[in-house]
């Protein structure tokens, strides 16, 4: 393919993404419901404990920068050129795309008050795509499938291989990481206000408090998982990160895919968050270099 008709296609494939975000993000937020109805009716104000929809969020904010320097690149006829802004929230985006899909489709039944199965423990472990509501469901299936599947497919084909950071495959985790704490203290401070878990479920309001299973501290209330749920995460998120970073790495070379996770790409090729601070540290690095000579 070449540059043209990369750009050409990327710029459609972006937005398309987007417009499917978008319906996705006002789906899940509840303002309108299409297909089998398992998302509750009427806007969520709880949508913020939900992971899922900050990913796509996410993913969002990544394709419009992206969009818009796609359309700076054939305004300026230097087609052969990939987009290089926003490099660490792409990836960031990837990383949870993936965990979005794996957790999703296969060990989520609910979502705070969001049930896709008759299960009534707010600790039950099921995976949600042998349920109707996962296919039937368009906020649900697009959330949890459509979306991280779109988004990974669009990262592979349209991101430029090799120019992610080493330390992207360990600073990857620190979205979902701070989302897991924030979940976890805003479940602590509804406890408080409502007195106790039996106050929350008689309220109905216990799967807003502990929006995922990991967080029931009715099922799971031995004290081992205090420490079994952070370290199962932990490890899972970084074996996801890692794959992220692998596609990130991995460029096809004389037809055949060739991963290289050793080497680290040129500063002045990178723009990311990064860039400015490693800049600086060069600048003061050789500043201190010249003074000592």
């Amino acid at each position: 393919m070449n540059g043209k008709n990369r750009i050409f296609y990327e710029i459609a494939a972006r937005g398309a993404y987007v417009v499917l975000a978008v319906v996705t993000l006002l789906s899940g937020l509840g303002f309108w419901s299409i297909g089998g109805g398992s998302t509750p009716n009427g806007f969520n104000p709880w949508f913020f404990t939900n992971y899922f929809l900050w990913t796509v969020i996410m993913s969002i904010v990544a394709h419009v920068a992206a969009l818009f320097e796609c359309f700076s690149i054939a305004r300026k006829g230097d087609l052969e050129r990939y987009t290089e802004k926003f490099r660490f929230l792409k990836f960031c985006a990837l990383s949870s795309m993936i965990f979005c899909f794996l957790c999703g489709s296969f060990f989520v039944d609910r979502v705070g008050l969001l049930r896709l199965t008759d299960s009534t423990s707010f600790g039950s472990i099921y995976p949600a795509i042998a349920t109707a509501g996962y296919w039937l469901d368009f906020s649900v299936l697009s959330t949890f499938l459509l979306c991280p599947a779109a988004y990974i497919i669009l990262y592979v084909l349209f991101e430029e291989k090799g120019k992610s950071r080493k330390i992207y495959a360990k600073l990857g985790i620190v979205p979902p990481t701070i989302f897991y704490l924030f979940d976890k203290i805003f479940g602590i401070i509804m406890k408080a206000i409502y007195g106790g878990n039996d106050a929350l479920l008689e309220a109905g309001m216990y799967g807003v408090a502990n929006p995922f299973f990991f967080y029931d501290g009715v099922t799971y209330s031995g004290w081992w998982w205090i420490l079994l749920w952070p370290s199962i995460f932990g490890v899972g998120l970084m074996a996801i990160n890692k794959t992220a970073f692998v596609l990130s790495r991995t460029k096809k070379i004389d037809g055949k895919l060739v991963y290289d996770g050793k080497s680290e790409p040129q500063e002045e090729q990178l723009n990311d968050i990064f860039h400015p601070i490693a800049v600086k540290l060069a600048e003061k690095k050789a500043k201190k270099s010249a003074e000592t000579k």
